[in-house]
């Protein structure tokens, strides 16, 4: 694989990453939008002339669309970001395969060896 292909596939990668973190603005800007709309009709029911217990229907009425909307909207976004969490991790854990297996083709060793020292590095250096 030649640098110029390695850039490519990190830049897909990149791109994968910035739709994660898309989606999770999208679920917070979604969630910013159900608590506006909420304290909107909160106060419209409350500024209305009706009795308070016709108020207080409506209130209930409100509030029980609205927890329905947000968890409606919550599940949405979550499984959008799992989703697309689930597609970059694939991605990159393709990206790390071929060029680990690029290596160890190219350097004649067993890809086990590399992933044993791999490890014993890293558990070396979180021991410290």
């Amino acid at each position: 694989m030649t640098l110029k292909n390695e850039q490519d596939d990190l830049s897909k990668e990149t791109g994968e990453i910035e739709k994660v973190k898309v989606a999770q603005v999208l679920l917070v800007v979604g969630m910013g939008i159900v608590a506006i709309a909420t304290a909107g009709v909160t106060t419209g029911v409350l500024i209305a002339q009706k009795s308070g217990k016709e108020t207080r229907k409506d209130l209930k009425k409100k509030a029980v669309n609205t927890v329905e909307t947000i968890k409606d909207t919550i599940q949405k976004n979550a499984e959008t970001v799992k989703d697309a969490r689930a597609h970059a991790e694939e991605k990159v854990n393709d990206v790390i395969g071929k060029r680990l297996d690029e290596f160890c083709e190219a350097e004649r060793i067993n890809k086990s060896d590399v992933i044993h020292l791999v490890l014993a590095d890293l558990l070396e250096k979180y021991e410290k």
